[in-house]
């Protein structure tokens, strides 16, 4: 039950306008900042890679949540036909 509860929290903040927009500008923000580094400038380079990277992550992160929640509602389902 755990699991289908954090599955619907984690579709409904995917689903949410504001947090899809903040991923989307932030990753422009940080592919822009990559971009306008000087040649030599490569920890900060590092770390706005990072911080791109790392956005994708949590965002997969929270859609891997989203799908575990579908698969345990699922089986809930089965079980309680049986």
């Amino acid at each position: 039950e755990t699991q289908v509860r954090e599955g619907k929290r984690a579709q409904v903040l995917l689903n949410d306008p504001l947090l899809k927009q903040a991923f989307e500008d932030l990753l422009e923000t940080y592919k822009q900042e990559i971009f306008n580094t000087s040649f030599t400038d490569d920890n900060k380079r590092r770390y706005l890679w990072m911080a791109y990277n790392m956005l994708d992550k949590i965002k997969g992160h929270l859609i891997t949540i989203m799908e575990s929640g579908k698969l345990a509602q699922k089986d809930l389902e089965l079980l309680n036909k049986s």
